[in-house]
C-alpha cells in the first residue's frame, strides 16, 4: 500500500518541520482488492496516528481543517473516502456495487491497518463521525484497547429523530431516493440530499437500516458477523449535540449499548456551550471550534494515547450484546 504517486514510504517519527505537511494523496487497498483514495497529513512532532472515518456522504475534504489541526497537535492524520463515495467511487456510479456494510467490513479496517503500516512505532487511534463512529466495533482486534472518539454516532431510526427533520428523512427514504434510483441508477447530490452521490447498494441498505429501530443489528449475525463490538474495552469519547436532529437522546443509547465492555465518556453539548447558534450533525468540524471542541477532543486523546498496552490487561466482558 503506497502513495498514489507510486513512491513507497513510511511516515518518519520526527521530521523537524514547523508545520504539518500538505495533504499527500495515498491509495489504501482493502482486503477484497477495492482501492480507496486517501489524503495523509504528516505531523512534524508525532505522538500518535489518527484515522478519521467519515459520515455517510461526507467527502474526505470535509475533514481536512480538523485533520490539519490534529497534525499540528502531533497526530499523523488520514482522511479518506469510503468505496462508492467521492474519489473512491467507480465511474459510472450506477455500476458501483458498494454497500454500506462494506464500509465496516472492509474499508474502516483497511484504513486502520494502512496507518499502522505507515506508522509502526506509534499508537493508532480513530475519530469517527456518525456511521464512522458506529463502526468502531468493526476495527481489527489490535484496536480493541482504544482510545477512540465518536462524533454524533447513533442508530438512524427515523422515528427517533427530531421533527421536522425526520419527515424530510422519510421523504428521502421513500420518495426522493427511490425516484432517483429509477431515473439514474444512483442517488445524486441535490437540494434534498446535499452529501456526495450515493451508489444504489449504499442507499438501499442505509434506507433499510434507518427504517427499523434495530438499525444494522440484525446484520451482526450475517454481513457484519466478524464484528468486535463486545471486545472494545478501551476508553471511548462520545460527543453529541443537543440540536443534532439525527444523533438524539433516543437514537444514541441503543448504539452505545453495543459497546458494553468499553469505558464510555459521553458529552452532550449545546450550541450555547460552544458559543454558536447551531451545531447540528456536522458543525463540530467547523474551524471556529478549534480552541473549544477540537481542543477538548485532542486534549482527551493526548491524555490516553499510548495507554493501549495497559488497557489490554483488562479482561473483556463476556456479556452478550443486545439484539434489539
Amino acid at each position: 500500500m503506497s502513495p498514489m504517486n507510486g513512491e513507497a514510504r513510511s511516515i518518519a517519527t520526527h521530521d523537524g518541520a514547523a508545520q504539518p505537511a500538505e495533504p499527500v494523496p495515498v491509495i489504501i487497498t482493502a482486503r477484497d482488492g477495492r482501492q480507496l483514495a486517501g489524503l495523509l497529513l504528516s505531523s512534524p512532532t508525532p505522538r500518535a496516528a489518527l484515522v478519521i472515518n467519515s459520515a455517510a456522504g461526507f467527502p474526505r475534504e470535509f475533514y481536512l481543517k480538523f485533520a490539519r489541526y490534529a497534525a499540528q497537535r502531533g497526530y499523523h492524520t488520514l482522511v479518506y473516502d469510503y468505496r462508492g463515495i467521492g474519489a473512491s467511487a467507480m465511474s459510472p456510479l450506477h455500476k458501483d456495487p458498494a454497500r454500506m456494510s462494506d464500509w465496516g467490513v472492509y474499508d474502516i479496517p483497511a484504513a486502520y491497518e494502512w496507518m499502522r503500516g505507515q506508522a509502526p512505532d506509534l499508537p493508532v487511534t480513530t475519530l469517527g463521525h456518525s456511521i464512522g463512529g458506529q463502526f468502531v466495533g468493526m476495527l481489527p482486534a489490535e484496536a480493541a484497547s482504544g482510545p477512540h472518539v465518536m462524533i454524533a454516532p447513533s442508530v438512524g431510526y427515523w422515528r427517533w429523530e427530531h421533527a421536522p427533520f425526520r419527515y424530510l428523512a422519510l421523504t428521502f427514504w421513500l420518495v426522493y431516493g427511490p425516484l432517483m434510483l429509477r431515473r439514474r441508477g444512483y442517488v445524486p447530490q441535490g437540494r434534498l440530499w446535499t452529501g456526495r452521490s450515493l451508489p444504489r447498494g449504499v442507499f438501499e441498505q442505509w434506507r433499510e437500516w434507518c427504517l427499523r429501530p434495530t438499525h444494522f443489528f440484525p446484520e451482526l449475525q450475517s454481513e457484519l458477523r466478524d464484528h468486535r463490538f463486545g471486545e472494545i474495552r478501551g476508553p471511548l469519547l462520545v460527543c453529541c449535540f443537543e440540536d443534532d436532529p439525527i444523533a438524539t437522546r433516543r437514537t444514541v443509547p441503543p448504539l452505545l449499548a453495543l459497546y458494553f465492555g468499553a469505558r464510555i465518556e459521553q458529552h452532550w453539548i449545546s450550541p450555547a456551550e460552544a458559543g454558536v447558534c447551531r451545531l447540528g450533525h456536522g458543525g463540530f468540524f467547523q474551524e471556529r471550534h478549534r480552541e473549544t471542541l477540537w481542543r477538548l477532543v485532542l486534549d482527551w486523546l493526548d491524555a490516553r494515547v499510548g495507554s493501549a498496552e495497559r488497557a489490554s490487561a483488562i479482561a473483556p466482558s463476556t456479556t452478550a450484546p443486545p439484539t434489539t
